[in-house]
Protein backbone atom coordinates (compact mmCIF):
# COMPACT_ATOMS: atom_id res chain seq x y z
CA UNK A 1 0.00 0.00 0.00
CA UNK A 2 1.60 3.74 -0.97
CA UNK A 3 1.64 6.76 1.29
CA UNK A 4 -1.11 9.06 0.81
CA UNK A 5 -0.28 12.48 0.21
CA UNK A 6 -2.98 15.52 0.07
CA UNK A 7 -1.83 19.18 -0.73
CA UNK A 8 -4.57 21.63 0.35
CA UNK A 9 -4.22 24.97 -1.66
CA UNK A 10 -5.84 28.13 -3.03
CA UNK A 11 -4.86 28.30 -6.30
CA UNK A 12 -4.78 24.92 -8.51
CA UNK A 13 -1.54 23.23 -8.87
CA UNK A 14 -0.72 23.11 -12.53
CA UNK A 15 0.96 20.42 -14.42
CA UNK A 16 4.10 23.09 -15.05
CA UNK A 17 4.05 23.13 -11.01
CA UNK A 18 4.22 19.51 -10.96
CA UNK A 19 7.36 19.41 -13.61
CA UNK A 20 8.85 22.32 -11.73
CA UNK A 21 8.57 20.30 -8.56
CA UNK A 22 9.86 17.12 -9.85
CA UNK A 23 13.00 19.08 -11.19
CA UNK A 24 13.84 20.76 -8.54
CA UNK A 25 14.33 17.45 -6.76
CA UNK A 26 15.43 15.48 -9.32
CA UNK A 27 15.78 16.80 -13.31
CA UNK A 28 16.50 13.46 -14.63
CA UNK A 29 13.09 12.40 -13.76
CA UNK A 30 10.11 12.57 -16.43
CA UNK A 31 6.40 13.21 -16.08
CA UNK A 32 3.82 10.49 -17.55
CA UNK A 33 -0.04 10.68 -17.44
CA UNK A 34 -2.55 8.02 -16.89
CA UNK A 35 -6.34 7.73 -17.19
CA UNK A 36 -6.44 10.71 -19.50
CA UNK A 37 -4.46 12.72 -17.80
CA UNK A 38 -6.36 11.95 -14.63
CA UNK A 39 -3.29 10.64 -12.65
CA UNK A 40 0.44 12.49 -13.53
CA UNK A 41 3.15 10.39 -12.63
CA UNK A 42 6.57 11.26 -12.13
CA UNK A 43 9.08 8.44 -13.08
CA UNK A 44 12.42 7.13 -13.83
CA UNK A 45 14.22 5.96 -17.13
CA UNK A 46 12.50 2.39 -16.28
CA UNK A 47 9.46 3.61 -16.07
CA UNK A 48 9.36 3.06 -12.00
CA UNK A 49 6.69 5.48 -10.87
CA UNK A 50 8.23 7.79 -7.87
CA UNK A 51 4.79 9.28 -6.93
CA UNK A 52 1.14 9.78 -8.58
CA UNK A 53 -0.58 12.79 -8.71
CA UNK A 54 -4.22 12.77 -9.11
CA UNK A 55 -6.03 15.90 -11.23
CA UNK A 56 -6.41 18.57 -8.31
CA UNK A 57 -10.51 18.78 -7.22
CA UNK A 58 -12.29 22.18 -6.41
CA UNK A 59 -13.95 22.13 -2.73
CA UNK A 60 -16.36 24.86 -2.29
CA UNK A 61 -17.92 23.34 1.13
CA UNK A 62 -15.73 24.41 4.58
CA UNK A 63 -17.72 22.09 6.92
CA UNK A 64 -16.39 19.39 4.07
CA UNK A 65 -13.19 21.04 4.38
CA UNK A 66 -13.54 21.04 7.72
CA UNK A 67 -14.52 17.49 8.22
CA UNK A 68 -11.59 15.72 5.78
CA UNK A 69 -8.68 17.88 6.83
CA UNK A 70 -9.30 19.30 9.79
CA UNK A 71 -5.58 20.38 10.03
CA UNK A 72 -5.65 22.80 8.11
CA UNK A 73 -5.65 26.38 8.48
CA UNK A 74 -7.12 27.22 4.93
CA UNK A 75 -10.56 28.09 4.14
CA UNK A 76 -12.54 27.13 0.94
CA UNK A 77 -12.52 27.28 -1.47
CA UNK A 78 -9.68 25.20 -2.23
CA UNK A 79 -8.06 23.00 -4.45
CA UNK A 80 -7.81 19.50 -2.75
CA UNK A 81 -4.87 17.30 -4.71
CA UNK A 82 -4.39 13.90 -3.77
CA UNK A 83 -0.48 12.03 -4.88
CA UNK A 84 0.49 8.52 -3.94
CA UNK A 85 4.23 6.97 -2.87
CA UNK A 86 5.92 4.20 -2.67
CA UNK A 87 7.95 3.30 0.46
CA UNK A 88 10.98 3.45 0.17
CA UNK A 89 13.83 5.09 -1.74
CA UNK A 90 11.78 5.84 -4.91
CA UNK A 91 8.87 7.14 -2.56
CA UNK A 92 10.65 9.41 -0.45
CA UNK A 93 11.85 11.09 -3.42
CA UNK A 94 8.03 11.11 -4.33
CA UNK A 95 7.26 12.52 -1.15
CA UNK A 96 9.83 15.59 -1.50
CA UNK A 97 8.43 16.22 -4.94
CA UNK A 98 5.15 16.81 -3.46
CA UNK A 99 6.65 19.15 -0.87
CA UNK A 100 7.98 21.12 -3.67
CA UNK A 101 4.76 20.71 -5.05
CA UNK A 102 2.90 22.15 -2.01
CA UNK A 103 6.00 25.25 -1.69
CA UNK A 104 4.90 26.11 -5.71
CA UNK A 105 1.63 26.59 -4.72
CA UNK A 106 1.99 28.43 -1.32
CA UNK A 107 -0.05 25.22 -0.02
CA UNK A 108 -0.55 23.10 2.58
CA UNK A 109 0.88 18.76 2.81
CA UNK A 110 -0.19 16.11 4.83
CA UNK A 111 1.66 12.70 4.31
CA UNK A 112 0.43 9.94 5.98
CA UNK A 113 2.95 7.89 7.14
CA UNK A 114 0.85 4.53 8.81
CA UNK A 115 1.75 5.85 11.99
Amino acid sequence: MPRDLLVLSTTAPSLVDFVNAGASVDPELRVRSLDGDAVVEVVDDHGTAHVSVQHPERVDNQEEVRRLAPWTTLRAPLWWTEAWAPWGAHGEVGVAIVRALAAEVDGQLLVEDGS
